[in-house]
């Protein structure tokens, strides 16, 4: 049959479905039925054919099996319907595996009846929206009818994935050989470049406790609701630029997040920072705001990185002092934080300038409270005066303010604080892996029929 035969029956085929009048919607639909049945009767003879090949050999160790069955049916609802094959099934002594070699080849995880093609479908819907609303999107963009507990439970099996592939890179970081590793994926340009780490955190919500909270009240403890997600995200100074518009982008960077904790923060950061090219970088720069455990994270792990605090932090802790000396809002509250702002800009030790000049205010014209936050402030700009160094930063081009790493964790939060949304700390933290992958363009470690 010639290419012509099948388009012709396929055009019989789906006219015979229509009323004479209709639009291309109409016709797309009718077109798609007629194919699927084509093509699943297509996909069993040809997943059939690799069951048919596939050595009888372990995937772990490669010992050939026992055989315990020769023809183990499993059944696979595919992007075209529920297809059957059978296959032989094994045991092998070396590992105590039992196995059918050929669903790995053919990208089956066990005991799932899902295809690669519906797995990808439902990670990315899942991604995007709860499993319940993305339910009748599926079907009315595909045909394909998965209830919200498939939806749910295959991208939760492709977030387990996409954890263990995370962890594995994680534990790379703890040998000289396997950072080797992951430098050696960096692609980076063949000439100087600088690269920019910027980090911060926000909550998500968990069930803690679930239904002892009225309980746990009036013990006067903790209900432990909100937990922190460790961020980061990982790009050349050269990636950052604008649009036509003039709206600030970067073109590629990579990103981190976990509810881990912070040392498990600092390996995926440290990882990821490895494989965008940081052992070949003339520069190194870390950006964030005032937060104590990172800068513990920057001194300990990135040893030879230029440190930089965010400005518009910096600003935001001098415009509460010029309220709490002058009134929030005052014409006299404004006119004496100006000139502070402008020295951290413009000078090259705008912050040394700025905390003499607090230094000299005369503290016994205020209360006692007014003198405490006045020495507060004083001692945040000696803690980061070597981190303020904004009139060099833009010289050279550089960011000086972390507004990469604030739309970083507003992405993440479109999607894990959306209304109603509660978590666990085995469902986010894989779900933020499958998240992450996504996000580093890493998604054909996942489903590599699409790697180019």
């Amino acid at each position: 049959m010639t290419e012509e035969d099948v388009t012709n029956w396929m055009y019989k085929e789906a006219a015979a479905r229509l009323e004479k009048t209709c639009g291309m919607g109409d016709m797309e639909n009718a077109l798609t039925l007629v194919s699927k049945d084509v093509c699943r009767q297509a996909l069993v003879r040809m997943t059939q054919e690799s069951a048919d090949k596939q050595a009888f050999v372990c995937n772990k160790c490669n010992k050939k099996l026992n055989i315990i069955d020769n023809n183990r049916k499993r059944i696979v609802k595919s992007l075209f319907g529920k297809i059957s094959f059978k296959r032989r099934y094994g045991l092998c002594k070396e590992c105590c595996n039992y196995s059918a070699p050929v669903d790995a080849l053919l990208g089956l995880q066990e005991h799932a009846q899902a295809s690669p093609r519906i797995q990808e479908i439902c990670a990315l819907t899942a991604l995007r929206a709860p499993a319940g609303q993305a339910e009748s999107d599926i079907q009315r963009l595909t045909g394909i009818e998965l209830c919200s507990s498939t939806i749910h439970r295959e991208a939760r099996r492709q977030g387990e994935r996409a954890l263990a592939l995370r962890d594995a890179d994680e534990l790379l970081t703890q040998t000289p050989e396997g950072v080797v590793e992951l430098a050696n994926r960096a692609t980076v340009p063949g000439k100087p470049f600088t690269l920019i780490i910027e980090i911060d955190a926000w909550h998500i919500r968990e069930r803690d406790n679930w239904g002892k909270t009225e309980t746990l009240k009036k013990c006067g403890e903790d209900t432990k609701r909100w937990h922190w997600v460790y961020t980061g995200t990982v790009f050349r100074l050269d990636q950052r630029g604008e649009n036509a518009s003039g709206r600030p982008i970067i073109s590629e960077r990579g990103y981190v997040a976990t509810r881990k904790g912070i040392e498990g923060f600092r390996r995926q950061l440290y990882a990821e920072a490895l494989q965008r090219g940081m052992l070949k970088a003339e520069k190194i720069l870390i950006l964030a705001d005032g937060a104590i455990w990172i800068w513990n994270i920057a001194t300990d792990r990135f040893k030879k990185a230029t440190q930089r605090v965010d400005l518009y932090h910096v600003r935001e802790h001098l415009w509460d002092l010029a309220a709490q000396l002058h009134g929030k809002g005052s014409d006299e509250a404004e006119q004496w934080v100006r000139p502070y702002i402008r020295w951290l800009k413009n000078r090259k030790n705008g912050a040394i300038d700025v905390i003499e000049s607090l230094q000299e205010i005369d503290s016994h014209i205020y209360s006692e409270e007014q003198q405490k936050v006045l020495k507060r402030e004083i001692n945040y700009f000696k803690t980061h005066e070597n981190r303020m160094d904004y009139k060099e930063g833009k010289s050279a081009g550089e960011p000086v303010g972390s507004g990469a790493i604030e739309s970083t964790c507003s992405q993440y939060q479109r999607r894990f604080k959306l209304t109603g949304q509660f978590w666990s700390l085995a469902g986010d933290e894989a779900f933020l892996a499958l998240s992450t992958i996504h996000r580093n363009n890493r998604w054909y470690q996942l489903f590599q029929y699409d790697l180019q």
